[in-house]
């Protein structure tokens, strides 16, 4: 019977051989990413609160290797019309990565999921009758919303800032039965003549939709400013009753909370987040009393 021969290979073959064997499984696991951690347990954690001086629950952002911003993750801002609150809440949580939730948007996008059938999620009928009659949603079913939507993992993961909510001190008992504390209630404050001068001036361009003002932000040319016209809401009779609505409820809903920081609304948008940003700065390094 013939003898097999040794298989022979040259030495520089093996040293080549053995590197190969050394580096591809280095190359092959620097290469494979990380499935996110959602994936890996398949579950939402749980809305969790941790009080204003156990933890804070802080957000971090570093803008560079030398320097990190401390900022509450966990806020709930309050305005009456025309305090300029929408547009500081989109501020800040562009400036701080917060999830920005409005009840408005929650309420629009809930009537537009034409998909969900009636006998799975009876309330989007509520919501749709109730907007089309010009009728308050229902507390319970605002509350449901917001508290889905606080659940959700990119709030979990960024924090959030709840715009104009809760609006009544049933809506903020609510969520403090949920177990939602926010580590700050930021209120806006604005006087009634101020409120009711932003109003009357605004304009909207009925052809991109962009809001304008006859004294601090005209239209830049003659062509736009004939196709403005004035929302049916931005009277001084309406804003006189929406104003009176907020002033019942403001009192009440301040009075749930232990953490208000309150907050000129006067100044130009970029003073007043200049304020806001450094008042709740203060607040998250214990420099500043609530």
């Amino acid at each position: 019977m013939p003898r097999i021969q040794p298989l022979s290979v040259p030495k520089q073959r093996w040293h080549l051989l053995l590197a190969l064997l050394i580096i591809r499984p280095i190359l092959v696991a620097s290469s494979t990413k990380s499935p996110p951690i959602d994936q890996i347990w398949g579950v939402t954690p749980k809305v969790e609160s941790t009080p204003l001086n156990v933890g804070f629950g802080l957000h971090h952002r570093t803008n560079n290797a030398a320097a990190t911003t401390v900022f509450p993750r966990r806020l709930v801002v309050m305005g009456g019309p025309a305090s300029g609150k929408g547009t500081q809440c989109q501020a800040i949580a562009e400036k701080h990565g917060l999830v920005h939730l409005s009840t408005g948007d929650m309420l629009r996008q809930a009537v537009s999921a034409e998909s969900v059938s009636d006998e799975i999620a009876p309330h989007i009928s509520t919501i749709k009758n109730c907007m089309e009659d010009g009728k308050l949603i229902p507390d319970d079913i605002v509350v449901r919303l917001v508290l889905d939507r606080l659940r959700s993992p990119d709030c979990q993961k960024q924090g959030w800032i709840l715009d104009g909510f809760p609006r009544t001190s049933n809506q903020a008992v609510a969520l403090q039965n949920a177990g939602i504390h926010p580590d700050v209630f930021l209120f806006l404050s604005v006087p009634d003549d101020v409120a009711i001068k932003r109003v009357v001036g605004r304009r909207q361009d009925s052809l991109t939709g962009k809001v304008y003002h006859l004294d601090w932000n005209p239209p830049p040319n003659d062509e736009i400013a004939q196709r403005l016209v004035t929302r049916s809401d931005d009277t001084i009779e309406s804003m006189k009753q929406r104003l009176k609505q907020f002033r019942e409820n403001a009192n009440a809903v301040k009075g749930c909370y232990n953490n208000t920081v309150e907050i000129d609304g006067l100044g130009t948008p970029e003073e007043v987040l200049w304020d806001i940003d450094t008042s709740l700065k203060r607040v998250a390094q214990g420099k500043h009393r609530v």
